[in-house]
């Protein structure tokens, strides 16, 4: 049955191919036209599409025919192991052991694999690992990248957590939006990711079915690898916008509670899905990983002052603990909120006209701290500023917020009572302000900054003290209303940069209801940052 299976399903792929060279034979045998300048023939558009259809097909089937090898090996070497599987679950076992074995291979090489600018060799990778799909075919990115350091985590610990989807995506919340199990067992599991690739309304977020496994390799030494259900089908429109290749972590125990991390990332795609800000083989993709686990591992102790009232002890490891935990959670809100992530309940929010600064809205029905049903809007506009991504960051963190922020014009008494360093670099910290705002009510701010060369974030939100105070103390997230407004910073130039300004507010069903009103007055409230900050930077250049 098992061979039955997938015979045929070669055949039908086979059969696939032999019509597409077909095809294109019968073009061949026409009279082409001939170019005037070069005397070359032109190639018309649907031979262009049948040449690379045609050779997208050869990919898949040396990716099938060596699949199907790899799967009769691996029965013959293990004959009770494999009786055991059905045939779905014989697949998964070999998918996950070559994406197990990939991961370690391509952590521990050097040159040739990888080049000394730090890309892969892609002539290298393909003639030395197995063929997955896409070898050699046109028209396909390859977006690969490895970066290394130590993480301040002992290395089971690490690897649980990382294998935990509920601790993973709070260990990246700007990087996973949201996380859904399909099925678990044993060290492996099928769940559904949505990825952020950037925070930015122009680049598209990836969602991908992937099949996770870990394994203790040696002693001292532990494999996680992660990749793409799907990796070979000849049904083109069964393709996936983005496929994700054999990535993961090589995670070794060192001493004291000290891991050294590998992490690999690797994305193929065709050329045409979405605006990717950086080249293929862009160093950024693993690099952005690593900090974000080093961020949520390594915190100094705060710089404060000795008490910020309501009973907050924040020298208290678990208080300290809440603090980051709801700060994570306000970037996560944050990030998914620019992205507009299906997967929590946001839709966009379509206007009539279109903005100059490619302003996106999205909507998410939600209740308010009485439980009055309201509609959370999410508003996000993006300019290019001529300017280095160091020196914006250091302009917008350094301003005074009411110069920026419209809505806390009349906040008084800003003062900074805590700063909490999450990295070595030194702006990526967690700091919280008490403001008076609002009339007599006290309130306190609470702001994460993060820099890496992938680029940076500067996010805040207000939350009212009594709201802070159980979450703080307690850990409760439940009952705080976030409203997050923030800025990302991606470069894309030597001297130029992106800046993504970002802002919440929470209306009524009635102001839903007319969306080119309250599109117009989100517009205008974006806009307004962004020409605050453009304003403000020749000053800083």
């Amino acid at each position: 049955m098992y061979h039955h299976l997938q015979t045929r399903i070669f055949l039908h792929q086979q059969n696939d191919l032999l019509r597409a060279e077909n095809r294109a034979r019968i073009h061949a045998m026409t009279s082409p036209s001939i170019c005037r300048s070069c005397e070359e023939p032109i190639i018309s558009t649907e031979e262009r599409e049948l040449w690379l259809e045609n050779a997208r097909l050869r990919s898949e089937i040396d990716t099938l025919t060596c699949f199907i090898w790899r799967l009769n090996s691996f029965r013959n070497l293990y004959p009770a192991f494999a009786t055991s599987l059905t045939e779905v679950g014989y697949g998964v076992a070999v998918m996950t052991s070559l994406s197990l074995k990939e991961v370690v291979f391509l952590a521990r090489q050097r040159t040739p694999m990888w080049t000394s600018n730090g890309r892969l060799n892609l002539d290298e990778y393909y003639s030395k690992l197995f063929p997955w799909y896409a070898r050699n075919a046109p028209g396909f990115v390859h977006e690969v990248s490895r970066a290394s350091a130590f993480v301040p985590c002992d290395a089971s610990s690490l690897v649980a957590n990382l294998m935990n989807h509920v601790s993973w995506q709070k260990i990246f919340p700007s990087i996973i939006a949201d996380v859904s199990v399909e099925s678990q067992q044993r060290g492996l599991q099928k769940i559904n990711v949505n990825f952020m690739p950037q925070i930015s309304p122009l680049i598209q977020t990836r969602n991908v079915k992937l099949l996770r496994r870990s394994r203790h390799i040696e002693d001292d030494t532990w494999a996680i690898a992660e990749i793409s259900m799907y990796f070979s089908s000849y049904a083109q429109h069964l393709r996936p916008e983005y496929m994700r290749f054999p990535s993961g972590y090589l995670i070794q125990h060192i001493a004291n509670g000290i891991s050294k991390v590998t992490i690999l990332d690797h994305w193929v795609y065709k050329e045409e899905e979405g605006m990717n800000t950086f080249n293929s083989n862009s160093e950024f993709g693993a690099q952005r990983w690593l900090t974000a686990l080093q961020k949520h591992y390594y915190n100094t102790c705060p710089v404060s002052i000795p008490s910020i009232g309501h009973n907050i002890q924040i020298f208290d490891q678990i208080c300290r603990k809440n603090l980051l935990n709801l700060s994570s959670f306000m970037v996560n809100v944050f990030c998914s909120g620019v992205c507009g992530i299906t997967g929590q309940r946001w839709n966009r929010l379509n206007t009539v006209g279109v903005s100059a600064n490619n302003i996106r809205m999205f909507t998410q029905e939600s209740r308010g701290m009485s439980g009055i049903p309201c509609v959370l809007v999410s508003a996000t506009g993006l300019a290019r500023m001529h300017t280095k991504p160091e020196v914006m960051f250091g302009l917008i963190n350094g301003a005074e917020k009411q110069e920026i922020w419209s809505y806390l014009e009349s906040a008084k008494d800003m003062k900074e009572l805590i700063r909490i360093g999450r990295h070595p670099n030194s702006w990526n910290e967690v700091s919280v302000f008490s403001i008076e705002w609002k009339g007599s009510k006290e309130w306190y701010l609470i702001q994460e900054t993060y820099y890496d060369e992938s680029g940076a974030m500067i996010i805040h939100t207000c939350v009212e003290a009594p709201y802070f105070a159980a979450a703080i103390n307690g850990g409760d997230l439940s009952g705080v209303e976030l409203l997050p407004s923030g800025f990302t910073i991606i470069p894309c130039e030597s001297q130029e940069c992106f800046v993504t300004a970002s802002c919440y507010v929470k209306a009524d069903q009635t102001m839903v209801t007319s969306p080119n009103e309250l599109g117009s007055y989100m517009e205008n409230m974006v806009t307004n940052i962004l020409g605050n900050v453009q304003n403000a930077l020749p000053v800083h250049r």
